[in-house]
This record gives structure tokens, sequence and C-alpha cells, in this order.
């Protein structure tokens, strides 16, 4: 590694580990793989064998989310978020600098909301020992493990709101897209 990529490297990865945050990619590219088997395997057991995998449904709707949430703290450390840059070129590099302040800033807050709702949540499901409809799996593990990570994710923004106050970072990054 280059001094300037250890420079470079980020807050959430510095604060995570690299390990962690390496296993949180990996678990995603996982879940997404297992995701895409299961409907190869339910689409072919169903057209084929006229016999589809039983409760993918409900397998699918836990593993989104799941999706969702292990890649959503390095996603938000990258800003790697889906942005419209239709007023960029008109803004100067103070306004931002102060764009990116406010967005990460809500959407730290707005993460912390998320997070705080999900524990509550999860409180709710152990009390009652809620489980799914089909396998009987404890509900309150996912509404937990997504309560952690969504706090993960916020604190990734909050890096990012330091880093723009101190002038590490001063414009949300720009990703190009691949053009015909």
């Amino acid at each position: 590694m280059t001094a300037k990529a250890a420079n470079e490297k980020s807050r959430l990865v510095s604060w995570l580990g690299i390990t962690p945050s390496q296993v949180l990619a990996f678990v995603s590219c996982l879940i997404l793989f297992v995701m895409m088997l299961l409907t190869f395997i339910d689409v072919t057991g169903r057209y084929i064998f006229n016999s589809p995998l039983p409760a993918l449904h409900e397998i699918i709707s836990y593993m989104m989310p799941g999706l969702i949430f292990c890649i959503m703290p390095l996603v938000c450390t990258q800003e790697g978020h889906v942005t419209i840059d239709l007023f960029d070129v008109f803004l100067s590099q103070r306004l931002k600098q102060l764009q990116g302040f406010v967005v990460n800033l809500i959407g730290c807050g707005t993460m912390i909301f998320i997070s705080w709702r999900l524990a509550e949540k999860s409180a709710t499901h152990y009390e009652f020992n809620e489980v799914t409809d089909d396998l009987y799996l404890r509900i309150w593990l996912f509404s937990l493990l997504m309560a952690v990570l969504s706090a993960c994710a916020a604190v990734a923004l909050f890096f990012n709101v330091i880093d723009y106050i101190t002038g590490k970072r001063k414009n949300p990054p720009v990703f190009k897209t691949a053009s015909k």
C-alpha cells in the first residue's frame, strides 16, 4: 500500500478495521449470489418439474434487507449512493463542500433514527417471541442486525461530516458511468 493510499483510507475502515469491512462486502456478495441461485432453482423447479421451492418468498424477503443493510455502511463511507448532479456544474467549490456536509449530516440523523426504531422493533419482536410464518425463524435477530448495521452507516456518515468540516473532503465524489 502506498503512502497516498494509506492516507486516503476511509475512517470507517479505520474504525471497523479492514477485515470487518471486507467481511461486510463478502457477505453482501454472498447474499446476492444465493438470492440469484435460489431464484434460478425456484424458476427451474416451477416450470420444468412443477415443484417450486417452498417458503422462497419468505427467504428472499429476509435476504433482501440483509443485502441492503450489509452494504450500506460501505456505500455511506464512499458516498456511493445514487445522486443527481444537475446543478453541480453551477456550484462553487465552497457550495459543493457545504452540500456534502448537509447531505451527510441529514443522512447521519436519518440513519440514527432508523437504527433506533429498528432496535425498538427488535425488542418488541423479542418480547412477543415473534417468528416468521413458514420457517419459524425468530424475527428479532434480523431487526437487531439491521439496527446495528444502520448504526455503522450512521457512524460512516458522521465521519464524512467530520471530513467536510476539517476540509479533508472538498466535494462529494463523482463516479463516472460507462457511456456508449
